[in-house]
This record gives structure tokens, C-alpha cells and sequence, in this order.
């Protein structure tokens, strides 16, 4: 008896239906790696939802091509998505740091991106509101060979094995909104800054906030001609 009891209960609740699920939020999505979640140290949704997808740690497998010029149109500002994988050949106009102690590397010095500029041409170089921003994160740098155990070593290798040439790359795009107010697609009556190596402000230092960010494939190609 006690066992049909039990059974009816079983079949009741099945009429009722299934508990509604608990809502993802950002910090259960994603792997961690090396002891940081995905969702990194930020605190809001937001936030942590863009660390998410800053460290996918997938391939961006069957990518689409794109030009550097789409890439900075101001018109595609709010046709792409951060769920498309693509591949575009660029100019490397510049290989730098990446910053300092940011949330999505849950602000450790042992985990930090190796930021890289890409251009449509080495004319334009000089002109920062036309650099479109790709990056290489913690996750990807032992997966290209890289070691990541001596941070400025491994910059400077890169530095010099693609700075200054044309290179394809694969991975996923990002809208990075943080840098919306410091972009050409997005405040087009803002003046360029400088190229001297500092910081600006009131000035565009990138063309868009949309970046290849992560990359998760790249090799060194002849120039177009």
C-alpha cells in the first residue's frame, strides 16, 4: 500500500508538471581555468556575462570570412553577435600588454591577455581610430605554443614573430561596450589619439568596440595583392 501511495504522489507531480528550472546565471556558465571561473571577479550581470564570453575556451570552428573594414563599419555595430566565429587577414600594426589585473582574469598578474591592433593596410598604422582589436587570452597561449609562465618574454615573442605582418585569424567576436566611448564607430566626433605610447582621453584609440576576442586560431600569410 505504502508503495502505491507513493506512486500516485510520483504520477501527481508529473501532472503538475516539472519544477520550474533555476535560471542560469553567467558565473555557472563556462570552465574554469587555473583556478578563475569564466565569469572572472566581476560583480554585475553584465559584466560577468562578457568575461564569459571573453573566455571561451571552444574553437571557433567553421568561421566566416570578414574584412577589417566590416569589422570597423559603424553600420554593422548592431548586425553581428558574439555567437559568430570568424576569420579575417589583417596588418598587425601593434602587439601589447593587456590590462592590468581585469576582472575577466579575476584580476591576477599570472593571467593576463596579450592585446594585438590590426589594420587593413600598413598605411594606416599611425591612425588609431582605424585599429580593430583582436586578443590572444590566458586560456589560447599555451594552446599556440606559447609560454605563459614569463609574461613579458612570451609579448616579446610574439611581438616578434607577428608584429608588422599580415596574418590570418580565427575566433569568436565580442562586443567590448567598456570601450564604446572610446571608439570611431561609436563616437565619430571624437579626434584620434596620438600614437605615442600613452593615454588619452576624450580621444578614439580603436575603431570599434567589437573585437576577435578570443582568438583561437591565427598563422602568419603573404601579403594581398
Amino acid at each position: 500500500m505504502k508503495s502505491i501511495r507513493c506512486l500516485g504522489f510520483s504520477l501527481a507531480l508529473l501532472a503538475l508538471g516539472a519544477a520550474p528550472a533555476v535560471p542560469q546565471t553567467p558565473c555557472s556558465l563556462g570552465t574554469e581555468y587555473k583556478g578563475c571561473r569564466a565569469c572572472g571577479t566581476a560583480k554585475g550581470k553584465k559584466g560577468q556575462q562578457l568575461n564569459v564570453e571573453k573566455n571561451r575556451d571552444e574553437a571557433a570552428a567553421n568561421p566566416r570570412q570578414i574584412t577589417v573594414e566590416e569589422l570597423r563599419a559603424p553600420g554593422n555595430n548592431k548586425k553581428f553577435s558574439p555567437d559568430e566565429r570568424v576569420w579575417v587577414t589583417a596588418y598587425v600594426a601593434k602587439v601589447g600588454s593587456g590590462g592590468d589585473q581585469e576582472s575577466c582574469n579575476c584580476g591576477r598578474d599570472d593571467l593576463r591577455d596579450i592585446h594585438i591592433d590590426i589594420v587593413a593596410s600598413p598605411s594606416e598604422v599611425n591612425d588609431l581610430s582605424k585599429h580593430v582589436v583582436v586578443e590572444f587570452t590566458p586560456r589560447w597561449q599555451e594552446k599556440f605554443g606559447l609560454n605563459p609562465k614569463n609574461y613579458q618574454k612570451m609579448l616579446k615573442a610574439v611581438r616578434a614573430d607577428i608584429e608588422h605582418r599580415w596574418v590570418k585569424f580565427e575566433g569568436w567576436l565580442l562586443y567590448d561596450y567598456i570601450h564604446a566611448n572610446e571608439s570611431k564607430s561609436t563616437q565619430p566626433n571624437l579626434k584620434p589619439c596620438p600614437n605615442d605610447g600613452k593615454i588619452h582621453d576624450n580621444c578614439n584609440w580603436r575603431a570599434t568596440p567589437w573585437e576577435i576576442h578570443p582568438v583561437t586560431s591565427y598563422a602568419k600569410v603573404p601579403a594581398p595583392h
